[in-house]
């Protein structure tokens, strides 16, 4: 039997770890394990944020090779600790890719940015070949939020050599269009057949649609009488929450709310609503098994994008709405590939960032035309299964492997 040729991926959040970016990945390379067409290795840390149960060395997981490098795993809510979990993880891949013999197809993301800089330059004097996977685009989007300044030496610094970066990767995966659009303005040298668009992905083995008054997450929290508008997962950066809060300050009769999850934004959210917050529910991160149920949840699904984060990244969370069969509440810029999904495939409804009193007429709309809402989570579905499924995450980084090794 033929030796496989070995992909090799970084990413310091793997299983088990259950957060976002490490349930795309472990569920996206088990699959590819189970194709048999490339022996999978994963360089991560050990984890910190759903668990801290240190790992061995090394374990098989579903035909994956996972080395948990040297680093330590303190808890995430604690700042210094993420810093040193990032640090000791990070020294951890360097030192080994520098000694590393055997030759890989290396794919790396930008979680921790600045970690995937320094492997691509590492891998480019050791004439190795690398996907850069864009996830998030650092220093750029912080420049944009105002949380730093674009004079700054080292933003400089660093946005010079993520430029270096992009050049030098065999190739550059976007995870959305308006991102593909800001690495041809930042890199215009670099040739179009290196950069590749490549949505974002869910599992569609995990969610399907459910009948919402059998479904147990609304039964458990006494959800059966309300029309249920749902915000699931990490309130970062890039999320408008403040739009949101003021539509709910405003109120509309018969409607819930409910916020699961949390964040740098989450303080925003609870400020603008008011006094409304005690009307709200709001849950912690959940599970894989609990969020599968809770994303069915609800009458509508919000995802939400600041005006100046269009291009900087694309929340995955509204994967997992069109997986539920949900239609989609978008408050994000018109172009940006948010609205660009939900516009193309009809299902949900686009509102501005800023513009609380759209969002709240949208949520009248939908809460009283439920066959257009019905049909918009039909719509979800359809479009879900037909381009977002871990299937077709799959399918599309197995030709691109194919293309790079063949």
């Amino acid at each position: 039997m033929r030796n496989k040729k070995e992909i090799l991926l970084i990413s310091q959040v793997f299983y088990p770890d259950q957060v976002a970016v490490s349930n795309l990945f472990t569920k996206l390379f088990e699959r590819i394990a189970d194709s048999n067409i490339y022996s999978i290795v994963v360089w991560c840390a050990q984890p910190s944020y759903t668990t801290t149960e240190r790992q061995p060395t090394t374990r098989v997981h579903n035909g994956i090779r996972i080395q948990y490098l040297h680093s330590t795993n303190f808890k995430k809510d604690r700042l210094l600790g993420r810093f040193l979990n990032v640090t000791t993880y990070s020294l951890s891949v360097l030192f080994k890719l520098i000694f590393k013999r055997s030759k890989s197809l290396i794919v790396v993301h930008t979680t921790p940015p600045l970690l995937a800089i320094l492997v691509v330059g590492i891998a480019k004097l050791k004439r190795e070949k690398v996907v850069y996977i864009l996830m998030d685009i650092f220093p750029d989007g912080l420049i944009r939020l105002g949380k730093v300044s674009p004079k700054n030496p080292f933003i400089k610094f660093w946005k010079n050599i993520h430029r270096n970066a992009l050049i030098s990767s065999l190739r550059v995966v976007a995870i959305g269009r308006d991102m593909a659009n800001w690495v041809r303005d930042e890199v215009p040298n670099l040739p179009n057949e290196r950069l590749k668009v490549i949505p974002l992905w869910q599992d569609e083995r995990l969610i399907s649609p459910v009948d919402f008054l059998n479904n147990p997450f609304v039964l458990k929290h006494n959800l059966s009488n309300h029309f249920v508008v749902q915000f699931s997962g990490n309130m970062g950066l890039w999320n408008d929450l403040e739009t949101v809060g003021r539509a709910v300050a405003k109120g509309i009769d018969g409607v819930k709310f409910v916020f699961i999850g949390d964040g740098i934004r989450k303080k925003e959210l609870l400020n603008a609503m008011g006094e409304k917050v005690n009307e709200c529910l709001f849950l912690p991160f959940l599970d894989n098994d609990d969020y599968a149920h809770s994303v069915t949840a609800c009458h509508c699904g919000l995802v939400t994008l600041r005006s100046e984060a269009m291009g900087m990244g694309v929340p995955s969370k509204i994967f997992g709405i069109m997986a539920a069969g949900m239609p989609v509440l978008a408050v994000a810029p018109m172009n940006s590939e948010i609205a660009l999904i939900v516009k193309e495939a009809e299902c949900g409804l686009v509102v501005e960032p800023g513009d609380h009193n759209g969002l709240l007429q949208s949520i009248l709309f939908l809460k009283e035309n439920e066959a257009i809402r019905l049909k918009m989570g039909l719509n979800a579905r359809m479009s879900f299964e037909k381009k977002y499924t871990t299937s077709k995450g799959v399918e599309n980084y197995i030709n691109l492997f194919n293309e790079l090794l063949s």
